[in-house]
């Protein structure tokens, strides 16, 4: 068990740590909700039970929700800094693109549940629709209609932001 677990660790880390980044903006908090996740994966292969990576993913999402709830109110996205006025070209292009994604996470941050996970899995973690079903414990079909919602919301938040 110990070389599977550690390769299951190994190919899923990363998404299951940029969803719950994502979802709860506290790098601290997002490192312990993967953690207890790969516990839980450890105890339910003990128990025999099965693995799939839909049910990795959530389980990552439900901790998310706890803590969120526990929270009482939205979590808060983190700008870059304003500069001086003698920063250089290229620096100024790094800082524009730093406060494009800070609007671009404040905007999927606004996204209602479970628009957000959606977008997050899909477009920032790659994972398949048919795993986004299974980890939201949707319909296949309920699935790309959520993640065009959630992707026409977006592009409307943005447009009005930048209108």
């Amino acid at each position: 068990m110990g070389i599977w677990y550690r390769l299951q660790v190994s190919k899923n880390q990363h998404g299951l740590y940029a969803l719950a980044y994502q979802m709860l903006g506290n790098q601290l908090e997002a490192e312990d909700v993967v953690q207890d996740t790969f516990i839980k994966l450890w105890q339910r292969k003990e128990q025999g039970g099965e693995f799939e990576k839909a049910w990795l993913y959530k389980v990552t999402r439900n901790q998310c929700l706890d803590i969120l709830r526990r929270r009482k109110h939205a979590y808060e996205y983190q700008i870059a800094q304003a500069v001086g006025s003698d920063v250089s070209p290229s620096a100024s292009d790094e800082v524009l693109n730093e406060e494009l994604s800070g609007e671009i996470g404040k905007a999927i941050n606004q996204l209602e549940e479970p628009y957000k996970s959606l977008l997050v899995m899909r477009e920032v973690n790659g994972l398949s629709y048919q795993v986004l079903a299974d980890s939201l414990d949707l319909s296949l079909s309920q699935t790309k209609v959520y993640l065009h919602r959630a992707r026409k919301q977006l592009q409307e938040s943005l447009e009005k932001t930048y209108a």
